[in-house]
């Protein structure tokens, strides 16, 4: 077996990895190591904004796929992740949503986690950006983060955020300031006809250090834990070679909601009754791992578009060659977009605090499973932004190769069809306004023939059906003040020495809004403690 020795070993190269390494490598003093099972950011597909669909169907995601689920009805509930450097980062839909302050603030009174109020975080998220529309008390300019506005705004995108406005939402400009309800254009990690990854943004600056070393296709079996403390991991490398990685200061796991809990439970910490199922030797008793599995669930309301173009083909034919010309020679048009430029967050159930957010397009997504429908149509997408459902992830067996099983349970809470069924209402409604009634047909889903009426039964029935992952698990390694929780306050793993968890699998409660800016603040903060560890050492 081959050995290597670092100071820090970082478990896992997504938006977390990239941020932690980077924050090391550049301030510690000491020898890093990155640590990521798949390849190199290599493929084009993913530096091009418009193009982040086919990066998800390449091999730089791979889904994890839930047992049936009870609450969809006995589907599957799958969920696409980024297997590349940079991670979700990588193939995501670019959208820079940080959540509300009062989502931050009950981490801190509700959840016991001290430090993580709003005041406590904006901070961190200010200095990361370099936000290319706002210089003011909510955004940074001098970070390493490129922000911006959505690039070749379409014009039927415009119409939706108009209708939204006349359904009664007050329009915004921007959802990570002073408030956040409203309806308006997305801020987004893409600028200048490039995807402003983790990658890209934090760890490639510091790839010429040579303190810094990026293992890419290195798969990490388990942790090796001496005495109650973590000293290293063990691997194998792209040659399907065995290694063993010391790290002499600190291992972090910033491997994902999936993979992190999964890599704590074959390292012989997690349920006592998961362990001893596979026959896996305790080491430390932690029944939170991979529990409180949350996630935000969508069920996009669709209509054709009749009286205007989508981006229904938009990637085939003479089509595709003029979008490619003005992409490559000019740096302009639809490729420089991450097509998901418009949204809404509004408060559906008048506690004063908005519950659903909505994606809008000029496309549309098929069923779950599906392709996108193959013609021209619009998206209203309703998601639920704190959802009380919890679903719980184990082991399939010891073998490192398998994936977790899991159990989704995502509309197991009334509250959270509750939720949907308001959002889709809302939907309906707008997408009735007569910004739209000229460009729009038939409805395509919930379907004309299905009403959305309080009581009907058979919208819940469809909702089941169409429910989709919204791509954000988070909650399983929940941070909080006790050793009931997985990781302290600081991020430090309960119960073992020199170890922490530095991604979204740590937030006790799922932010509302998208987790890529969160998780990026999350790893930020932990390099924070590192260094400061690494100063009083």
């Amino acid at each position: 077996m081959k050995h290597l020795q670092f100071d820090y070993v970082i478990v896992g190269g997504g938006s977390a990895g990239c941020v932690v390494a980077a924050r090391l490598a550049a301030d510690s003093g000491g020898t890093v190591a990155l640590l990521e099972r798949g390849r190199s950011d290599s493929n084009r597909w993913i530096h091009i904004p418009a193009t982040f669909f086919k990066a998800l169907q390449s091999q730089d995601a791979e889904a994890v796929i839930s047992d049936p689920d009870p609450s969809l009805g006995g589907l599957p509930f799958p969920v696409p992740q980024g297997r590349v450097l940079g991670g979700g980062s990588s193939v995501n839909g670019m959208l820079y949503m940080r959540g509300q302050a009062r989502d931050y603030d009950e981490w801190e009174t509700e959840h016991g986690c001290t430090g993580w109020a709003y005041r406590d975080v904006l901070p961190v998220f200010m200095r990361q950006e370099a936000n290319r529309q706002f210089d003011n008390a909510f955004h940074g300019t001098n970070g390493p983060l490129v922000v911006d506005g959505p690039s070749a705004p379409h014009p039927v995108a415009a119409r939706l955020i108009d209708a939204t406005v006349s359904a009664g939402v007050p329009r915004t400009d921007d959802f990570n300031g002073a408030r956040q309800e409203g309806a308006g254009w997305y801020q987004v990690t893409a600028s200048g006809g490039q995807r402003q990854s983790a990658a890209h943004c934090f760890l490639r600056p510091q790839l010429g250090r040579e303190n810094l070393r990026l293992l890419t296709g290195h798969s990490v079996a388990r942790l090796v834990i001496e005495n109650r403390r973590a000293v290293a991991v063990e691997a194998h490398d792209a040659a399907g070679q065995p290694v063993r990685i010391a790290a002499a200061r600190q291992i972090v796991l910033t491997a994902g909601s999936f993979q992190t809990p999964k890599l704590l439970m074959l390292s012989g910490i997690g349920p006592r009754d998961e362990l001893t199922r596979h026959g896996i030797d305790i080491i430390h008793e932690a029944d939170e791992v991979g529990r409180n599995y949350q996630d935000h669930v969508g069920a996009p309301v669709t209509r054709r578009l009749t009286g205007a173009k989508g981006l229904h083909g938009a990637d085939k034919g003479l089509a595709a060659l003029r979008h490619g010309i003005d992409y490559f020679v000019f740096r302009r048009g639809l490729l420089t977009s991450n097509l998901l430029q418009a949204g809404a967050c509004v408060d559906t159930d008048g506690d004063g605090r908005p519950d659903v957010q909505y994606n809008m397009a000029p496309f549309a997504p098929g069923a779950p499973g599906q392709p996108p429908l193959d013609f021209h149509a619009v998206q209203v997408h309703p998601m639920t932004m704190r959802p009380a459902s919890r679903g719980r992830l184990g082991l399939a067996s010891r073998d490192p190769a398998d994936a977790p099983k899991f159990s989704s349970c995502v509309l197991g809470r009334d509250e959270d069809m509750d939720t949907l069924r308001r959002g889709v209402r809302l939907a309906r409604e707008i997408l009735d306004q007569p910004e739209l009634r000229e460009i729009l047909g038939d409805e395509v889903w919930p379907g004309a023939d299905l009403s959305t009426a309080i009581g009907s039964n058979t919208l819940d029935d469809a909702i089941r059906k169409q429910a989709r992952t919204i791509f954000h698990p988070a909650g399983t390694c929940r941070m909080g003040p006790t050793e009931t929780a997985v990781v302290d306050p600081e991020l430090r793993v309960y119960g073992i020495e020199g170890l922490r968890v530095a991604d979204c699998s740590v937030m006790p409660a799922l932010v509302s809004g998208n987790t890529n800016a969160p998780t990026m603040m999350i790893a930020d903060r932990a390099a924070d403690w590192i260094l400061r560890d690494c100063a009083g050492a």
